[in-house]
């Protein structure tokens, strides 16, 4: 016998299917850094200022990066998948730190990190909210583009 169902009671669950994965698609970028360790403005200081080996990645935009960033800090701009092309100068044998100027959870500079923990660099830090804004505050050496 057949059951008569209000219209377009059949597509719910394909709705609820299809709705669930949008969301968690868009939450995988602010999920994506969670648990990579984080350094605070005055450890990445005290690091400079002992001559210790760091690659510092800017993550903003390029005409942010041109506006203002950590002196000696490299630009590789946020993107959803970062390319081999991209990172394959960058040395494994020295900490990475990244950031950007995202706010609480550093996303995008936390989605770079774990992007190249995922590509086999082991030693990766994000910079800790205020991060840039932070850091040129406290009058640490900033360069221009």
């Amino acid at each position: 016998m057949k059951k008569d169902h209000p219209a377009g009671a059949g597509r719910i669950p394909v709705l609820a299917v299809l709705l669930a994965a949008l969301l968690s698609a868009g939450m995988g970028h602010a999920a994506a850094g969670e648990g990579i360790p984080r350094i605070s403005i005055k450890e990445l200081k005290d690091m400079l200022d002992q001559g210790k080996p760091v690659t510092i990645i800017d993550t903003q935009p390029e005409s942010v990066y041109a506006e203002g960033h950590i002196k000696g800090a490299i630009s590789i701009q946020w993107k959803s998948q970062i390319a081999l092309e991209d990172v394959w100068s960058l040395p494994n044998d020295i900490p990475i730190v990244t950031y950007c100027d995202c706010g609480p959870g550093e996303s995008d500079s936390a989605d770079v990190a774990a992007q190249l923990i995922r590509m086999g660099f082991e030693d990766v830090l994000v910079l800790e909210d205020p991060s840039i804004r932070g850091w040129k505050e406290a009058g640490y050496p900033t360069e221009n583009k």
